[in-house]
């Protein structure tokens, strides 16, 4: 059995603080669609999936930097969190300014319904025409709360940039109760909404297959640095010794992705076209685990064997989740 003594760690890696993210396939889908969009110019879109499945941590670690090098250059983009909790006209306006880093002289005296409104119409109007596209996007990260309301104050700024020739694109990304949306809208006299607003949509999945995931645990592996320019991946982190002689994570991705499957209820498997997807939240804390407990000096090889896997995933409540997620589809 291959040893390894337990090693100090820095409780400001990233891995301890859940402050980072590794790039996968689904995160490559949800960019390229944002892209495809604004390259159409399409008047707004919805992407849906499961919470936790990794689509706020593509908007934080990827999406600007992946659009710019798709376009080469900085895209108009604002990206709006959206509160869960009813809002006045008045913050939604101060909300959004801040979302679209207005400096306000006093962050603790918000502006006026009006003043806000025409502070964020001239701030979308400046982004598209410094870009020279003539066109802007509002991403509205946990869409699945904008009410009623608010989509009428959004479709009213899409009136007001298009009376001055700039093409305003919403984008609203959110779990499966956004679904409900366009059909809610269209059933209470409100379709003109729909039609702007959801007039293209993308389901956000998870991985999909035994492959996909050793493209995620390579990340860990290799395609990952801790410290900024030290070269040392996080699993060389956490595990120098057994890195160093050649263990990784990568070569069990099999045996990670059967356990997944097996710890997936039956009532999912049996669901019409079922097919084995899997959420980042789940497959970073089984990953995390791992880490974890090669830093204590666990050894390697019964911390891999299929047994004590199937038992860390386990430990992630990875069955209760899927449960759940069932109720809500």
């Amino acid at each position: 059995m291959d040893s390894q003594e337990g090693i100090d760690v820095d409780d400001r890696h990233p891995v301890l603080r859940g402050e980072y993210a590794i790039f996968t396939a689904p995160i490559d889908e949800m960019i390229q669609t944002i892209g495809n969009w604004i390259d159409l110019r399409v008047t707004g879109g919805y992407i849906y999936g499961p919470s936790r499945y990794g689509k706020s941590k593509t908007i934080k670690w990827f999406l600007f930097s992946l659009l710019e090098e798709r376009f080469g250059t900085r895209v108009p983009l604002v990206v709006w969190i959206r509160r869960d909790s009813s809002i006045t006209e008045r913050e939604f306006w101060n909300d959004l300014l801040q979302a679209a880093n207005y400096e306000f002289y006093d962050p603790l005296k918000p502006k006026s319904r009006t003043v806000g409104r025409y502070l964020f119409t001239e701030r979308l109007y400046t982004m598209a025409l410094s870009s020279r596209r003539s066109f802007v996007t509002v991403l509205i990260d946990e869409a699945h709360e904008v009410t009623l309301k608010e989509w009428k104050w959004l479709l009213g700024l899409q009136n007001a940039l298009d009376a001055r020739g700039v093409r305003l694109c919403v984008i609203s990304i959110g779990s499966h109760g956004i679904l409900f949306q366009p059909n809610y809208l269209a059933r209470t006299g409100n379709a003109h909404i729909t039609a702007r607003f959801f007039s293209q949509d993308m389901r956000f999945r998870g991985l999909r297959s035994s492959k996909e995931l050793e493209f995620v645990l390579n990340g860990y592996d290799l395609d990952s640095e801790w410290p900024a320019e030290s070269g040392i991946t996080y699993l060389q982190y956490f595990a120098p010794d057994y890195f160093k002689k050649g263990k990784r994570l990568a070569a069990y991705s099999t045996d990670i992705w059967d356990a997944f499957v097996k710890l997936t209820p039956d009532d999912v498997k049996k669901q019409k076209n079922y097919k084995p997807e899997i959420g980042m939240k789940h497959v970073a804390e089984t990953v995390e685990t791992i880490l974890r407990r090669l830093k204590n000096g666990e050894d390697w090889d019964a911390l891999t064997d299929k047994g004590e896997l199937l038992r860390v995933v386990a430990s992630t409540k990875f069955t209760d989740y899927m449960r759940t997620v069932m109720a809500k589809q």
